[in-house]
Parts: C-alpha cells; structure tokens; sequence
C-alpha cells in the first residue's frame, strides 16, 4: 500500500512538472522570472549544452531561472519564439536557419551573440521580443540581460564547455545582420 501511495505520488509530481514544462510564470520572489530555452534534439550535444545553460542560469544567475525544452532545431526554434501558442523566450539557431525564416518570423526576434560552433556552423542564440503574459515589459528585458550576463561569466563557460567543446560566446553581429535580425539592446557587442 506505501509503495503505490509514493508511485502515485511521484507520477503526480511528474505530470505537474511536465504539464508546467514551457510555462511562463513569476515565482513566489516577484524579482525572479522563469523563461525557457530551446535547443534542439534531446539526443544533440545542443540539449546537452542547454542543460548545462539551464543549471548555469539557476546557480549564478539573479533573478532568473531559464529552463531547457527539447525542440526539432532551429527552424523550429524560429516558430516557436514568433508564435504566441509554442511560445520559447530563447532559441539556438544558425544563420542558415536564420536567413530561411520569414519577414514576420524575424520581426519577433533580436539576436544575442554567438555561442560557439557545432558540426562547422556558427550557433547563434535569439530572444524572443515580446514579454511573457502579466510580465512587465522592463522586468523581462533586466532578465534577459542577465542571462546574458551569466553566459558570458567564467564559472559557466566551465560548467557549459564540459558538455559542449564548442561553447565559445562572441558577438554574432555580422550573422545577424546578414540575415536581417536586429540585436537586442543586452547583446553583446
């Protein structure tokens, strides 16, 4: 009887975190905001990074916690931060991706920087413009510029790096502007 009691507990427990999985919500702290990252195939070195970029947000990160979701890459990435359904407020995508997406899709975004390369591709990191419901707009822009400030801390470019060799954050402008996405005012310059 105990055992089924604490499985049923535990399936409860997982059904609550998989149905809030990609949700957007302020936290019992009104500072701390949780925003979710897309990165690509759970079977890709690109999830195993966003997890590490997932546990960097949450251990040096202020105010924030930015949790990784599994997507099907960066075009999938681009759809999901402009459309309001399968929203994400983070994407990881490559200037390929970026220079297939629509005039509407590339309005909804800004760029970040470039975080590194995979398989010879630059991978560029965007931000979705529009805050998340009953978030003000300037809360949601302090927390993306300390992600950003997180990132490019030392203490998580060594958790990240154990996961991805090829995390190497750098400015990504060119990319960007090549393929038409205005940087957001926290990018790095």
């Amino acid at each position: 009887m105990t055992n089924k009691l604490i499985k049923t507990i535990a399936a409860l427990a997982a059904v609550a975190v998989v149905t809030g999985f990609g949700q957007f919500s302020q936290t019992a702290n009104a500072q701390e905001l949780e925003l979710v990252i897309g990165t690509g195939s759970t079977k890709g070195k690109l999830f195993a990074a966003g997890s590490a970029i997932s546990m960097a947000s949450v251990l040096q990160g202020k105010g924030i916690k930015v949790y990784n979701y599994g997507t099907k890459g960066g075009k999938d990435n681009i759809k999901r931060i402009s459309k309001k359904k399968r929203a994400i407020n983070f994407g990881l995508v490559t200037a390929k991706d970026l220079s297939k997406a629509k005039a509407k899709q590339l309005k909804a975004i800004s760029g970040l920087m470039a975080l590194g390369k995979s398989k010879g591709e630059t991978v560029l990191l965007i931000v979705r413009n529009k805050a998340p419901k009953k978030v003000d707009k300037g809360a949601y822009a302090a927390a993306v510029a300390e992600f950003v400030r997180v990132l490019k801390s030392g203490k998580s470019a060594e958790m990240i790096k154990k996961h991805w060799a090829g995390f190497a954050p750098s400015s990504g402008a060119a990319d960007f502007k090549a393929a038409g996405v205005k940087l957001h005012k926290a990018a790095i310059m």
